[in-house]
């Protein structure tokens, strides 16, 4: 299975990673645990996400997830009347592993990363490069362009998406706040050559997240309030709600 090969190669990447770092230079390592719950409005689904986050004080982290979904396997209609609170089923497994490099005396951090994700029908594979500046009063700008490939399990083409997200937030003590700004476009068309469309139509999407969370200790309570498209033929836009937890230990 492609996605179990691509853990373990992760999964060594991040232990050659450790290994390769002197005794007399060992680095500290940070854990947060991640609980997030999901609604979207269109369709009354919900989504949950368990999710572990890693970061080492050289700049090297990763993190691990698991979701899930309200709804049955075996359909791909999601206007379902039942089960949307007891019947879950799995809906995707993401990793990403990543080495934030601080340029000293300038406020800018520059991370490249990448994140894989599996479903039961895909395998995506998405690096990006991320560039953040951080203010000394907390205000802060990032942006982040990623290349999406995906892979299917049957006979369908392969996917290749281009995103840019763009960020402004600001932090002040325990408080945050952020707005975030995602663009992509469809790289390909369908293997029988008609458009690939993302929403009303057309061959690009766009999505709107804003997240607000404030700190308690080892706590971090957040909630976030999405817009974004329902399907790709129709200019219908949903409200994406988030409620998630943090604990870092």
């Amino acid at each position: 299975m492609r996605f179990t090969k691509l853990a373990l190669a992760l999964g060594a990447a991040a232990a050659f990673t450790g290994a390769t770092i002197p005794a007399a230079q060992a680095v500290e390592a940070t854990f947060t645990a991640d609980y997030r719950h999901e609604y979207r409005s269109e369709w009354g689904q919900n989504f949950d996400r368990i999710c572990l986050i890693g970061a080492l004080d050289n700049g090297v982290g990763f993190y691990v997830d698991s979701s899930f979904k309200s709804g049955s396997e075996g359909t791909s209609d999601p206007e379902y009347n039942e089960g949307q609170w007891g019947d879950f089923v799995t809906n995707a497994t993401e990793m990403s592993l990543w080495w934030g490099y601080k340029i000293a005396d300038t406020g800018f951090t520059i991370t490249p990363g990448i994140i894989t994700e599996s479903t039961s029908e895909t395998t995506g594979y998405k690096p990006y490069l991320r560039l953040q500046y951080n203010t000394s009063f907390g205000l802060w700008f990032a942006i982040r362009p990623r290349y999406d490939y995906w892979r299917y399990d049957d006979e369908r083409a392969d996917q290749k998406n281009a995103r840019i997200d763009a960020w402004i937030g600001y932090n002040r003590g325990n408080f945050g706040i952020n707005y975030n700004y995602t663009h992509m476009w469809a790289l390909n068309d369908n293997a029988d050559g008609s458009e690939r469309v993302m929403w009303d139509g057309k061959d690009w999407n766009y999505e709107q997240n804003i997240a607000i969370n404030y700190r308690l200790g080892k706590w971090n309570p957040y909630i976030e309030f999405g817009d974004i498209g329902v399907n790709g033929t129709d200019e219908d836009r949903q409200l994406r709600l988030r409620v998630g937890i943090q604990y870092t230990f």
